[in-house]
């Protein structure tokens, strides 16, 4: 086997150890440069729900391993730990579930359209440091060719609410008004973005913006018609908030339980901070939510307290797999084209070779001159007969049931019968 993923979502792991296995954009290149060492061709897709590494390798031998040692040396996640917790998924398999993350039906809110755009970044990065080629790029340009089509051809995403807007859905049910409410954005990011629009619209006027990198927090609070603060504010800021929602790429903690525990301090309202903390690493202590009058929400209790009604999605979700599988379907078409057509040419280049080996053999033995019109004779007469012969074969492993003899066919005619690159065929 050849094609593989090795990964963990929310469903099979916790918020704390994915952010330890999470890898952020600017960090790619160096993540996939580490992953190189490992594995001829990668591709790291790193969400707030997963991490994925998807490789291709026609030698599969210890695949899982070398991807699993990459993993645990970079995130210094122990290997029984990580085991734990992650899943591995070959050839077809890989490709499915690659196919439904891009369309949002293994998203944690189903349906949600942020994830098209990171598997777009996460192609893009190993594309741009020459970590893929085919059949790799193949799988990605094809899943987000299903995405797209998920979106466009179904309303699945009408039905689903991004991570930003299930935060605000979940502010409406702590708070009588968001427009009476001061509301806080840590992070100036795309996910930072998409919370301060979210609370515009919900009718939040009164918008404070901070990120690291001042010019954006003031872009951003100009179009929203906030304002913008200074980073290191941030303590005041807190203290003059009902309503935090952090979202930086931050390694470590932007807000630790001692700085909350001040600005409720300083706080003149008696009414409880909302703090929705959607960053993978976390950017606040979980140790604020132990405080009184703090409601602290991580990206996983988020999901659960903004998971919706899916019988009323049952239809277009049915549409999306559908559609899912009729992409993966004509992926495998291609798939098995490509290894059938890889094999037909393997075929004629070995016969080529036997068939001048044999005329060099015959001239030598009658003394012909090489150059000479014997030489051209025998040239052309078994290019022909070559030629013939393999033509039926080429023919059925170009037909529709190429994949019933196609295994046989490689023992026959491949250049390795024992071992031999396998794809999976559905």
């Amino acid at each position: 086997m050849s094609l593989l993923v090795l990964g963990l979502d929310h469903r099979t792991a916790p918020v704390d150890v994915r952010e330890r296995l999470s890898v952020e954009r600017e960090q790619l290149p160096d993540a996939l440069t580490q992953l190189s060492e490992y594995v001829p061709q990668a591709a790291i897709l790193s969400t707030c729900n997963r991490t994925e590494v998807y490789v291709y390798d026609p030698d599969d031998i210890g695949l899982v391993g070398r991807v699993g040692d990459f993993m645990i040396g970079y995130s210094g996640v122990p290997g029984p730990e990580l085991e734990r917790h992650v899943y591995q998924l070959w050839e077809t398999d890989c490709v499915s579930h690659l196919f439904r993350v891009a369309g949002g039906l293994e998203s944690m809110i189903v349906g949600e359209r942020q994830v098209l755009g990171q598997v777009r970044a996460s192609f893009s990065a190993a594309t741009e440091g020459g970590h893929t080629k085919s059949p790799l790029t193949r799988v990605f340009h094809s899943a987000l060719r299903a995405g797209r089509r998920v979106h466009r051809e179904t309303s699945i995403g009408q039905h689903s609410r991004s991570v930003s807007r299930a935060a605000v859905q979940l502010a409406r049910g702590m708070f009588d008004r968001l427009d009476a409410r001061r509301a806080l954005v840590i992070g100036a990011g795309d996910a930072g973005r998409m919370v301060a629009r979210a609370l515009a619209d919900a009718g939040v006027s009164q918008i404070t913006v901070t990120n690291r990198t001042q010019w954006r927090a003031e872009e951003l609070a100009k179009e929203l018609g906030g304002v913008a603060t200074p980073f290191e504010n941030l303590p005041q800021a807190l203290s003059e908030a009902d309503l935090v929602i952090s979202s930086t790429g931050s390694p470590g903690y932007v807000v630790d339980a001692a700085m909350v525990a001040d600005a409720m301090a300083q706080r003149t309202a008696a009414d409880p901070i909302l703090m929705i903390d959607i960053a993978v690493p976390r950017d606040i202590d979980p140790g604020a939510g132990d405080l009184e009058c703090v409601r602290l929400f991580d990206i996983d209790a988020l999901g659960q307290a903004a998971e919706i009604n899916l019988d009323s999605m049952q239809g277009d979700i049915r549409r999306a797999a559908d559609i899912i599988d009729s992409e993966v379907d004509r992926f495998v078409e291609w798939w098995n084209s490509s290894d059938t057509m890889e094999l037909a040419v393997s075929m004629r280049q070995r016969a080529d070779a036997v068939r001048r080996q044999e005329i060099d053999r015959t001239l030598k033995l009658l003394g012909a001159d090489p150059d000479g019109e014997l030489a051209a004779r025998l040239d052309a007469m078994t290019n022909a007969l070559v030629k013939k012969l393999l033509h039926r074969p080429t023919a059925e492993l170009r037909s529709s049931d190429s994949a019933a003899i196609y295994p046989a066919a490689r023992r026959m005619f491949g250049e390795d019968p024992s071992g031999g690159r396998r794809r999976g065929r559905r």
